[in-house]
This record gives C-alpha cells, sequence and structure tokens, in this order.
C-alpha cells in the first residue's frame, strides 16, 4: 500500500503527541469496540426476547407493532454498521503491523515510513474511536428503548369483508351512474350519498363497482370499509361488523350500542373513511357508526377549511327514497330498470347464444320474454339462465305463456314490481330439473338475509337430514349429490357465488320469493315460519308459529324457551334452533309439544344437558347437537328409533350408556370429530353396531397402531368418511407409512378427509404395499397441521387421483412439497408457518418432474424464509385465486402476464415484481387494513 511523502518542515513527534495526548480521553479503539460488543450482547437479548414475542403473537394471528418493526430495523443496521467498523479496524492494524516490521532499507528511511504510518493511524484510529462512540451511544439508547415497545404485536389485517373479482365485462347499464358517483366523491361535493331502487335492479352490483374503484385507487381514503345491513338488521351487528372489517378488537358484544359507536368513533375521528353500506331499511345513527363529526368538529369547520377535516364519506343502497331523505342524502341517485337495448343486450349475455342465433322464431320468443321481465336485471339474468339449453321452439313459446298467464298471477295479491320479479322467479323455479332441487332451493331461505352459507358444514347436511337427498349407500355418495344440486342452482342463477368458494349466498330478492311460495301464496300463510338472524329474544307468541311445519329461529338471541302442553306444534317436522349461543336449558315439555318432529338442530346453543323426555321424538330422523356444552347422553337416548343422523361434533362428550349408539339401527351418518379427550365410549359403540345400514364415522382417534388396528376391526357396516389422527398425547409414535397392512378397508376405502395432527416424526410416506393397490382412492383432503419436526412428504406408488384440497399448518422444519405435482386434480394448496421452507417446489425441471400443475387456489401466509414458489416457471393454467401473505422474502410470482389467457380472477398480497405489474394490476388487491 502506497505511502503519502510529506515535506513539510515541522516536527512530526509534536504533531503526534498532540493526537495522543486525545486518545486517553475517548479511549483505544481496540477497547471501546469491547464496550460495543457488551452493550450490543445485551441489546441481542433484548431482540431475541422480542422475536420470541412476536413468534407468540403471530399464532394467535397478530402482527409486530411499527414502531416494533422499525426497532428491529434499526438493530439490524446497526449490528451491520458495528460489522463495518471491526472490519476497518482489522485492515488498519494489519496494515499498521506491517509497516513497522521491515525487513529492507536503511533505519532512516524505517523510520520516515513509521513517521507517516503514524500520522495516517493516528487519524484513522480517532475517526474509529468516534464512530465506535457515537455507536455505543445508538446501542444504549435502544436498548434503553426496548423497554418501551408495549404492546410488541397488534391485530393482523383482517380478512376483506367482500373480495371483488375482476369482471372483463362490466354489468350492462351502470356505468355512468358509477363513474356520476366516483366524480362526486373524488370532487369532494359532499359526504353522503344515497342509492335507491326497486329489488333487483342493480344496486349492490352498482356499489361493488364502486368500491372496486376504490380498491385500485385508494389514496384518498385511509379506510374502505364494506357493510351488508339487511332487513330487520340490528345496529349491535352493524358496529361488530364495521370493527371486524377495521380489525378492532376492542368492541364487545356485551357492550352498549352507544358505548361500541364512541369506540368506532374514537378509531375513525382522524381518519379519512369511504363506507359503503349495502341494503339498508331505516334511518341509522352515523354517529354510532363512527361515520359523523361530533358537535365540536362541526363547529369548528365553520371557521377551517373543509379539506383540513378527515373526510366521512357514506355510500348506501336502499329500496326507499324515503329512507334517503331520513339519511340526509346529499346526492340521490335512483337505479331505474333498463331500457329495452340494455334489457335485450342483458339478456342475450346470459342466454345460450347458439341456440338463440340458430332460429329466428326462437329469437323473436326471447325478446318477448325479455320484455316480460320490464327492464328489471335480475328478472331478465333469472329468465335468461333458465331457458338456457332449451333448444325447442315449442319450449320457449310454453315460457312465454306462463309467464303471460294473467289467472295465474292476479290470484295472488302481489304488487306490480314485485309481480315481475316472481314471474321471473316462478319460471326459473319450474325450470329446474326435478323436485329434489327445486326442494333444495326453497330450504335455503331458512337462513338469514344475506348469510353466506357453507356448503359443506350447512346446507348439504340440511338437504341430507330433511330428506331431500335420502337414495345412498354412504355419506360420501349424499354429499357428492349435494354438490351436484348446488351447481345446477349456480347454473340457474338462484345462488351466488362468494369470495369463498366453500360458502353460497341467496339474493335478498330470490330469498323473498322462496319464502313467498312456501308460506305466502297458499292457503296456510304460517306454513313455514323463518325468523333468522333478527336479534329475536324470545320464540313468536304460539298462535303465530302453532301450524306451521317448518320453522328457523337460527341465529338469534333467545335465552329461554316456554313450556307447552302436549301436541301444540303436532304440524312441525322442522325446528332450527342453531346459533342462539345464550340458550342454556331445553323445558321437559317441549319435545312432547312436537311429536311429529323429524329435524332438529341445536348446534352452537350453550345447552349442557338433554332432558330424558327426548325420547318421546320417535320420528326424529336428524339431530345436531355440535359445538354443544353435553357431557352425557341419557340413557333414554336410545329410544330414538328412527334417527338415521347424529352429529355431535366438539361436545365434549364424556359418558353414553353402552347401547346407547350401538342400537340406533336406522342411523347412516355419526360424526363424533374434535372430542377431546378422546374416550373409549366410541369404541364400544362402534364394535357393538348393529345397523339396517352403512354407517358412515366422522371421528378423532389417539394416533397409535393399536386404535387404527381397533378401526380395521369394525363391523362391515361402518365405514369411516373423516379421520383425524392426533398425537398430541402420545409420548411413543409408530413410523408411519399410510400405505401398511394396518390401514385396512374399514378405514381408507371409503376416507374423504384425512387430517395428521401434532405427530412428532421428520418423515411421512404415503405408500402402499408391493402386492396392494392403492387403498386411498376416495380422498379428497388432506391435513397436516402442528407437526413440528416434520422435514420430508413422500408419494411412494399411491395414486391420489381424487385429491382436491392439501392444508398444512404450523410444520415449521418442512422443506418443500414438490410431490404435489404428482396429484392430477388438485385444485386447492394452502401453507401457513412453515417457517423454514424456502421453496414451494423444487424439483422443477428436472426430467422426471412435472412442470404444471392443476392448482386453481394457492394461499401462503406466514412465510418467513420462502424465496421462491419454484425455481423455474411453472405452467398454472387453471389458477383462479392467489393469496399471500406475511412472506418478506418472496418477490416473485412463478408466472408472467400469460397467466392472464387462463382463468386467473385474483391475486392478494403484496405487489409482484416490476415485470408483470403492469399486466397484473386489475387482478392485485393489496393487503387489508
Amino acid at each position: 500500500m502506497a505511502c503519502i511523502n510529506l515535506n513539510l518542515d515541522v516536527d512530526v513527534n509534536s504533531c503526534l503527541s498532540g493526537l495522543w495526548a486525545s486518545l486517553p480521553v475517548l479511549g483505544r479503539p481496540k477497547s471501546g469496540i469491547q464496550k460495543l460488543d457488551k452493550e450490543m450482547a445485551r441489546l441481542r437479548v433484548k431482540r431475541d426476547d422480542i422475536k420470541n414475542q412476536i413468534d407468540q403473537a403471530d399464532r394467535q394471528g397478530k402482527i409486530p407493532t411499527n414502531e416494533v418493526s422499525q426497532w428491529l430495523r434499526e438493530v439490524e443496521e446497526l449490528e451491520r454498521q458495528l460489522a463495518a467498523i471491526k472490519q476497518d479496524f482489522q485492515s488498519m492494524s494489519c496494515f499498521s503491523c506491517n509497516c513497522f516490521n521491515q525487513t529492507s532499507g536503511t533505519s532512516s528511511q524505517t523510520q520516515e515510513v513509521g513517521d507517516q504510518v503514524l500520522i495516517r493511524e493516528s487519524s484513522n484510529y480517532c475517526s474509529i474511536i468516534r464512530r465506535v462512540a457515537k455507536k455505543l451511544g445508538e446501542a444504549t439508547e435502544l436498548t434503553s428503548r426496548a423497554g418501551a415497545l408495549d404492546p410488541i404485536a397488534t391485530v393482523g389485517p383482517p380478512e376483506p369483508t367482500m373480495m371483488l373479482p375482476i369482471s372483463h365485462r362490466p354489468p350492462v347499464g351502470i356505468e355512468s351512474y358509477v363513474e356520476d358517483i366516483v366524480s362526486y366523491i373524488d370532487g369532494g361535493e359532499g359526504n353522503i350519498i344515497g342509492i335507491y331502487g326497486m329489488g333487483g335492479v342493480g344496486k349492490t352490483t352498482m356499489l361493488k363497482r364502486i368500491q372496486q374503484h376504490y380498491h385500485l385507487n385508494h389514496a384518498i381514503f385511509d379506510r374502505v370499509i364494506w357493510v351488508v345491513a339487511s332487513k330487520d338488521c340490528q345496529l349491535k351487528r352493524l358496529q361488530m361488523d364495521i370493527a371486524k372489517s377495521l380489525g378492532l378488537e376492542t368492541l364487545q358484544e356485551s357492550e352498549s350500542e352507544q358505548t361500541c359507536g364512541d369506540k368506532l368513533f374514537s378509531y375513525l375521528k382522524n381518519k379519512n373513511c369511504l363506507m359503503f353500506l349495502d341494503d339498508i331499511w331505516e334511518h341509522l345513527n352515523l354517529q354510532l357508526l363512527g361515520m359523523a363529526h361530533s358537535a365540536t368538529e362541526q363547529s369548528q369547520q365553520q371557521h377551517q377549511q373543509q379539506h383540513q377535516q378527515p373526510r366521512k364519506v357514506m355510500v348506501f343502497t336502499t329500496r326507499s327514497e324515503t329512507v334517503c331523505a331520513q339519511m340526509k342524502a346529499e346526492k340521490k341517485i335512483k337505479v331505474r330498470c333498463l331500457d329495452s337495448e340494455q334489457a335485450w343486450q342483458l339478456f342475450e349475455q346470459n342466454s345460450d347464444g347458439d341456440v338463440l342465433s340458430s332460429d329466428a322464431g326462437i329469437k323473436f320468443l326471447a325478446e318477448e320474454l325479455a320484455k316480460e321481465c320490464a327492464g328489471l336485471p335480475l328478472a331478465l339474468v333469472t329468465v335468461a339462465r333458465a331457458m338456457s339449453g332449451k333448444r325447442s321452439w315449442e319450449a320457449w313459446k310454453e315460457a312465454l305463456h306462463q309467464i303471460r298467464d294473467k289467472h295465474e298471477w292476479t290470484t295472488i295479491g302481489l304488487s306490480e314490481d314485485s309481480l315481475v320479479m316472481y314471474k321471473a322467479f316462478k319460471l326459473s323455479y319450474d325450470s329446474l330439473e326435478n323436485d329434489s332441487i327445486r326442494e333444495c332451493l326453497l330450504y335455503c331461505a331458512l337462513w338469514p338475509e344475506d348469510y353466506e352459507i357453507d356448503k359443506f358444514y350447512e346446507l348439504i347436511p340440511c338437504w341430507i337430514g330433511c330428506g331431500i337427498i335420502h337414495e345412498f349407500n354412504v355419506i360420501n355418495e349424499a354429499f357428492a349429490k349435494g354438490y351436484s344440486h348446488l351447481e345446477a342452482l349456480g347454473a340457474a342463477s338462484l345462488l351466488e357465488k362468494c369470495d369463498s368458494d366453500k360458502v353460497v349466498k341467496m339474493h335478498d330478492v330470490i330469498r323473498d320469493m322462496a319464502l313467498l311460495m312456501v308460506s305466502g301464496l297458499k292457503g296456510n300463510k304460517r306454513k313455514w315460519m323463518v325468523k333468522a338472524g333478527i336479534a329475536l329474544s324470545d320464540l313468536p307468541r304460539q298462535e303465530e308459529w302453532q301450524e306451521a311445519e317448518r320453522a328457523s329461529f337460527m341465529c338469534n338471541k333467545i335465552t329461554s324457551l316456554r313450556e307447552y302442553r302436549a301436541s301444540t306444534f303436532s304440524k312441525l317436522s322442522m325446528l332450527i334452533l342453531l346459533g342462539n349461543r345464550d340458550l342454556e336449558t331445553i323445558p321437559p315439555s317441549l319435545f312432547a309439544s312436537m311429536p311429529n318432529l323429524t329435524y332438529l338442530d341445536l348446534s352452537y346453543c350453550h345447552i349442557t344437558e338433554l332432558p330424558r323426555e327426548m325420547c318421546s321424538l320417535t320420528e326424529l330422523r336428524y339431530l345436531n347437537l355440535s359445538n354443544c356444552h353435553i357431557t352425557r347422553l341419557p340413557i333414554e337416548f336410545g329410544c330414538l328409533v328412527k334417527l338415521e343422523y347424529l352429529l355431535l361434533v366438539n361436545t365434549g362428550l364424556e359418558i353414553v350408556p353402552n347401547g346407547t349408539i350401538s342400537n340406533l339401527s336406522m342411523l347412516k351418518w355419526l360424526d363424533i370429530s374434535h372430542i377431546y379427550p378422546a374416550t373409549e365410549w366410541w369404541w364400544d359403540e362402534l364394535k357393538c353396531f348393529k345397523g339396517r345400514h352403512q354407517l358412515s364415522v366422522e371421528i378423532d382417534i389417539n394416533a397409535t397402531t393399536d386404535d387404527i388396528e381397533r378401526l380395521n376391526m369394525l363391523s362391515p357396516n361402518v365405514s369411516i368418511w373423516k379421520l383425524t389422527l392426533d398425537g398430541e398425547n402420545i409420548s411413543k409414535l409408530p413410523n408411519y407409512d399410510l400405505g401398511t397392512p394396518q390401514w385396512g378397508c374399514r378405514v381408507s376405502d371409503n376416507l374423504e378427509f384425512l387430517c395428521i395432527h401434532n405427530l412428532r416424526l421428520d418423515r411421512l410416506e404415503l405408500a402402499v404395499g408391493v402386492d396392494r393397490e392403492s387403498s386411498l382412492g376416495c380422498l379428497k383432503s388432506l391435513r397436516f397441521i402442528g407437526l413440528k419436526l416434520l422435514e420430508e412428504i413422500l408419494l411412494n406408488r399411491v395414486r391420489l387421483y381424487n385429491l382436491r384440497e392439501i392444508f398444512i399448518f404450523d410444520c415449521p422444519m418442512l422443506k418443500d412439497v414438490s410431490w404435489v405435482l404428482q396429484l392430477p386434480c388438485l385444485k386447492s394448496l394452502e401453507i401457513n408457518m412453515c417457517r423454514t421452507m424456502k421453496e414451494v417446489i423444487s424439483e422443477v425441471g428436472n426430467s422426471n418432474s412435472i412442470s404444471s400443475s392443476s392448482i386453481q387456489r394457492l394461499i401462503l401466509w406466514y412465510m418467513s424464509d420462502l424465496n421462491l414458489i419454484a425455481n423455474r416457471s411453472l405452467y398454472f393454467p387453471y389458477l383462479e385465486y392467489v393469496q399471500v401473505y406475511d412472506c418478506p422474502k418472496l418477490k416473485k410470482l412463478p408466472f408472467g402476464s400469460e397467466i392472464l389467457k387462463n382463468r386467473l380472477k385474483v391475486i392478494k398480497g403484496e405487489e409482484d415484481d416490476e415485470s408483470i405489474k403492469d399486466s397484473l394490476t386489475p387482478y392485485f388487491r393489496p393487503r387489508p387494513y
């Protein structure tokens, strides 16, 4: 290294003495670095403690606060700077050592070089000392700040209340309304906008389009909130829904509306907010929704410019112009029915174009049918979908005749507006393939308005339990038939899709029409009694529903039931009380008052004991006690001799008298899953079961070879449908091979759902023996949860042709899931909290690998080390939905703009790389607030 020659006529030693004199004050570099190291060690301990707290909070769905995240970044930066100081000090020390250990040259030369080095070394020493002193102060300050970091974590971003898929074709007739409202909002002209019009005219569709606009252009507002009100909606429910949308956990159900309103107002008062409130039926106090300025703020606004105050903009829909006036809407927009040209355009979009273009006579009849819908969009879509697939002129002629039949419609006494929609509904209803599907549609109306009904856990079990679906050998077949019916109702636009494909929704107008059909248009107006989700605290008066055949009081606030005389409700065959969480007791007389009851749903109530009088329900076929708090069944339970479906999920059931379940000879479906701790009664009952039908069982068992072999020993008319293997309380576990002979036909032949939970093993193999065919051919859903040591999952000669869903949660050592490419029908892959996984697919491109996937939904959450989904491009021809959350190292998705040629609808999470950002922006949804 070259040295600088100083030809100055000065005393070098006197200059150096000044520099060296300052060193005792600042300290020597080495000792300073040692002090800094000690302080950094203290700081690292604090950092590790905080990271441990973050990990714990992460398991509760929380994320670090912004203050904590900033503190961690500062610590990381300080670590980097300390490493640089050490590197500089080491380099300087090496240089000094080399210069002062020269072996050649004269002593005068050495002295000259030494003088030059001392000058520069002293300067560098001073620089290092100053840098060390500064960083020591920063480390001390960070250490002291650590104690003030409270809270460490906060509630993570909630799921959005609605995720809107991009429509490539805007809905007919509403874009001008949308542009007008967006312009009004952006211009700051007013803050309360009311959209009104008849049911089915397109108000909600319009509101969704406006919300969609502000999802993509959210610079104006800090918070964009979507809430559905619905008829009979309670203010408290709206407040809780708003809080959920905001991720605000401070509101409690037990608090008053005023207290909840004050908390919402306090949270939102300094924020620019845009709230979409769909389907309100009466005046709502905006102050109690957190969306009004206080009197003090309004006074201040008289003296300040409006733009200096946070904006609170409310856009709501209603059927009534009067409600707009009550809400003091500054801009009112009436959504009118479509004109004839727009109406035909919408009808054509929802019809079979080939049929309309193939026959001029059919096209003429179609145009006449469209005219009968009077421009009402929901009616147009309903009729058009009902006629899709009808290829004969005669079928179209008959449909037109039906909808024009004055004799049929004049007797039902509906208003003109309602009559248009009812005609369309009736035509669509009659066009359904069979009575079973028609009944399925009507039963959807038992749920509350605007309720998202779970297909698997709610709707299909209801159809099975009430006897609509009844011809099957095992429950698998019944659910398959249920999904077929759902597809038919969706194709007819009588049920709506939601963000999740696990739920469906009934348009409120379609629901109104269904309820008219079952209770309002026939001689007995009380045939069905549906009072669901309207905050009832008591059942209706006896005379209101004494003649009812079916009654739904689900999702209310009923706390007690009355005593009734025997056979008071002699016609009642269905009673639904699910979701009345404060209902604790069943009066003994209740069941005697309903002797013909065949369907009883008491799930999600707080019932702790069943009365012995339940034995009087001798006609009962379906009983759901899931998520009740019962711990024992009465011995009289065995008298329910016609019971076919018994659901006891998560009941904590501990005592079941011998023979209580095994003697239920008509039983077809038994769900005893999520009963902890697992007790021996399940084995005692199932081994003695002598039913007349094949019994499908859902069960959780201890993950031991003995328990699995027990399942194989069950009688031939018992099969396992859903199975969870739980290793939480097992100290010694077998080496799992899911295809070894321990998996007999009782376990695997009809198994559709398998969950492996809390096993302590590092390798898990899905395999079949050498001489065996795959015995997991029905398997549709596979879940791995809490496998803390698992590093590898393998497929060995097993062919999971029907596997549709894989869910992996909290398997922190798992390396990858490359094996999923071997699954030809996989639709959904969700991986959550696998923190050391660096790649999802790590073997793409090998000669024996598959380079495409059938996946439709890909969800990745809390993957801190994930940097690649695949190490090269992977073809996703069916991908519709991508969600990535808290995967900080993942910067690129394994596809480009070519994905737009396929089915992609939504990408949710952090933004993608710049190379495809422009083309994928319309599909991107930012992380919710």
